[in-house]
C-alpha cells in the first residue's frame, strides 16, 4: 500500500465522519424540537387566559345570569327579547 492511497483512504474516512456527525447533529435537534413540541401541547400550566372573564365575582352575576346570557340570540323577534329582558331583571343580573 502506497502513500497516496493510505491518504486517499484517510480523506475518505475523514469525509465519512464529518457526515455522520453532521447527520447526528440533525437529529438531535429534530429530537429537541419535537420534544419542544410536545410539551408546549401537554403543560403542566393550568392558569386560565387573560381573555377570562369572572362574571361570578360581580355581584348579581352569578352562574344563574351566566346562562341567561349565554342565551342571547340575535335573531331574536322584539316579544323576545322583552321576555329576556324581564327575565334579566328578575334575576337581578
Amino acid at each position: 500500500m502506497s502513500i497516496e492511497d493510505v491518504a486517499e483512504k484517510a480523506d475518505i474516512w475523514s469525509e465519512s465522519i464529518k457526515k455522520i456527525i453532521k447527520a447526528i447533529t440533525a437529529a438531535v435537534i429534530a429530537l429537541i424540537a419535537a420534544g419542544r413540541g410536545v410539551t408546549m401541547l401537554w403543560s403542566d400550566d393550568d392558569s386560565e387566559p387573560a381573555h377570562t372573564v369572572r362574571t361570578h365575582l360581580v355581584p348579581g352575576n352569578g352562574p344563574q345570569c351566566s346562562r341567561l346570557y349565554n342565551t342571547i340570540e340575535h335573531t331574536w323577534t322584539e316579544a323576545q327579547w322583552s321576555v329576556w329582558e324581564s327575565l334579566r331583571k328578575d334575576m337581578n343580573c
